[in-house]
């Protein structure tokens, strides 16, 4: 019993002053880790003032994940978990598997707001709605790090990039390979294999998962299988990578509900609306990216194909069940050249293609496999080119400027098979220029401005109505928008990282996705203002206190009903804090971790008069885990207090309905590495 207890005292001993078990050798291993922990966090405020063409040197408010925050982020199965920490970034979750993904930035939520990529290829999808992002697949196991550039400032991206632009980089490697498993709420289980030898010229770095869970709900039942395949090689001046990537997808759609026929026990939390509500879907890319070897300067190329296909059916009372099948194939490039003449100067010179080929089919069903009605039915395709080019020039050690220009072309054909004569062409094109300074009076202070113009593309049915008495609209353009923006980030003592920011915007042409129709429609121009706050205190090495504010003033400028001038489904504000603790001992071999963050989401608007309004909505994440050697064990957990609120709303018959979620999700699991 004496030397049990001799033990548990060195356990905890170590937990609390580890200094005093090891070597000094052993001290200097832990501090070195935690001191490339800081170094990580600081990356941004370091790099603003830098030239270099990595988005922490743009003169904007950019945040970046890193692969340490990804493996300390608590999560329970969804992408977005990831993001939720990200200071103003509005996310939402709609309940269709995976294919649900909703982000905003800056007042823009829903599927075409904010231009995302992934290894630098777009997944902002044309065959399901106009920009769905393409997302849910991917999982902390794959991800390098995520760049989020606020605003339309970077001229490397152009369609979509109205709120901003999300970069998910992927893996090269893994120091080793491992097998995890994990299990949790709602019968969830998920296994994960990861293949990688840093030791080999041809270096692989594979990930396949396996995923399933029952849900909360009825009807709520979800599967997914996936591949990742991926492989780098030195190659000329530089290294290339090659992935070869495969998902399918099942679920099943509980929808929405009432919240007062819930509140009245009319329905309960877990019903589903229709039990034959459910959807599949399938996709498969081939990526070649390519950057040199060493250093930025020199020939950057990404060249990508990708096939998607969905089906699914849902159900919005008192509508019948709405169907709809698409597939899309796209392919395309982005090329550049870094050129850097001098230390002080970079320039850069890109073109970036991509053509899409895409059918939608819309249609009324029975039981999902019984189709009672053809809606619309849609053949189009989509070629967009891009010339741009952007210089980076710091003539004083205090002084950064950047610009860019950038110019767009597109050539839509749609083919309207129901309403032959709405098909048509539209050839619309934009000159989207930038340009912002950085002044750094101090080290680690830097001050910005920026002016930017971004744009949206038309989709097949704004163009080509499925109606006949509605007339086709092929001179449309392009929905543009022009903004700016100034900020402050420091970094003070070395513990306290402050970022500052505000921004108006003016949009010319607002969409809103009727419910009934599921057709977007055009409310007019509108404008936001907003201001971004965010503070981390590192107070120890192992320590680190965050937080966020964001708040939004989102309004139609000239609405078509009088007083209807409010901008659905955006958050008056976005909040966010938390705590972070991890101790690594043993020269490294044990490391301990703890992460708390509370994220609210403020009231929204459902309707544009304002008349409806949704409630706040709080979620609590939480992860905890424990590595000992090549073990690492967590358990990962989600808490949702508000039985009435959630990330979206919507409304039936004049009534909010919501997306119920569970209290408790809980994910725990193992992995090992070999």
């Amino acid at each position: 019993m004496k030397s049990f207890k001799i033990v548990v005292a060195a356990f905890l001993l170590s937990l609390i002053c580890p200094e005093l078990l090891f070597s000094e050798e052993e001290k200097k291993e832990q501090v070195n880790v935690m001191e490339e922990i800081l170094v990580e966090t600081e990356r941004v405020v370091e790099k603003q003032d830098k030239i270099t063409i990595r988005p922490e040197g743009l003169p904007a408010q950019v945040d970046i994940i890193t692969k340490d925050e990804i493996q300390r982020t608590p999560y329970t199965g969804d992408v977005l978990d990831i993001l939720r920490k990200v200071p103003g970034l509005n996310v939402q979750k709609y309940p269709r598997g995976d294919m649900g993904h909703q982000i905003g930035l800056r007042g823009f939520i829903g599927n075409n707001g904010v231009a995302v990529f992934v290894d630098g290829v777009p997944v902002n999808t044309l065959h399901w709605w106009n920009g769905q992002v393409e997302i849910g697949w991917l999982i902390p196991e794959m991800i390098e790090r995520v760049e989020v550039i606020k605003g339309p400032f970077s001229a490397l991206y152009g369609n979509f990039a109205l709120g901003g632009t999300i970069n998910f980089v992927t893996r090269k490697s893994d120091p080793s390979s491992s097998l995890g498993g994990y299990g949790g709420s709602f019968a969830t289980g998920r296994g994960v294999g990861v293949f990688s030898d840093p030791s080999l010229q041809y270096t692989p770095f594979l990930v396949w998962e396996g995923y399933i869970r029952d849900g909360y709900r009825e009807n709520s039942d979800y599967q997914r299988g996936q591949f990742f395949n991926k492989v780098t090689f030195p190659l000329w001046q530089g290294d290339v990578s090659v992935r070869a990537h495969y998902a399918a997808r099942t679920w099943s759609d509980a929808g929405y509900l009432k919240i007062e026929e819930m509140k009245k026990g009319i329905v309960s939390r877990t019903s589903a609306v229709n039990l034959t509500d459910r959807g599949d879907s399938e996709m498969a890319d081939v990526v070649v990216n390519y950057s040199p070897h060493g250093g930025e300067e020199g020939l950057h190329a990404t060249l990508y194909y990708t096939y998607l296909w969905n089906a699914t059916g849902r159900t919005f009372p008192p509508s019948p069940q709405a169907r709809r099948d698409s597939s899309e194939n796209y392919c395309g490039w982005r090329l550049l050249y870094d050129y850097r003449p001098f230390d002080q100067l970079s320039l850069i010179a890109g073109n970036e293609l991509r053509y899409d080929s895409a059918k939608t089919n819309d249609m009324s069903s029975l039981n999902y496999y019984t189709i009672t009605k053809v809606k619309s039915l849609y053949d189009f395709n989509q070629f967009n080119t891009a010339f741009f080019v952007q210089g980076q020039y710091k003539p004083f050690s205090f002084f950064k400027l950047v610009g860019g220009l950038r110019y767009d072309t597109f050539n839509i054909d749609v083919n309207n098979i129901l309403y032959p004569q709405n098909s048509g062409n539209a050839y619309p094109d934009i000159w989207s220029p930038k340009i912002g300074l950085v002044i750094t009076p101090y080290q680690d202070i830097n001050i910005y401005a920026n002016k930017g113009t971004g744009f949206l593309s038309p989709s097949p049915s704004q163009l080509s109505p499925a109606s006949a008495t509605q007339k086709a609209n092929f001179d449309l353009g392009l929905a543009k928008l022009d903004t700016w923006d100034v900020g402050i980030n420091a970094l003070l003592f070395k513990r306290l990282q402050i970022n500052i920011d505000y921004y108006n915007t003016l949009y010319q042409r607002e969409q809103w996705l009727n419910p009934a129709t599921l057709v977007y429609e055009n409310l007019g121009a509108s404008k936001r203002t907003g201001v971004e706050v965010e503070a981390k205190i590192f107070l120890t090495n192992e320590l680190t206190f965050y937080g966020s504010w964001a708040d939004v003033r989102a309004r139609l400028k000239n609405p078509q009903t009088p007083g209807a001038v409010y901008i659905t489904g955006q958050p008056e504000d976005i909040s966010t804090v938390g705590i972070n603790y991890q101790k690594a001992w043993a020269g490294g071999g044990q490391q301990a971790v703890f992460d708390f963050c509370y994220a609210r989401s403020g009231r929204k608007p459902v309707d544009t008069s304002g008349a409806l309004i949704g409630s706040q909505f709080d979620r609590y994440l939480m992860k905890v885990s424990y590595r000992y050697k090549k073990w690492t064990a967590s358990v990962d957990a989600c808490f949702t207090p508000r039985k009435y609120a959630a990330d979206t709303y919507t409304t039936q018959s004049g009534e909010i309905a919501i997306i119920p979620y569970p209290t408790w999700d809980v994910l725990a699991g193992i992995r090992y590495q070999f």
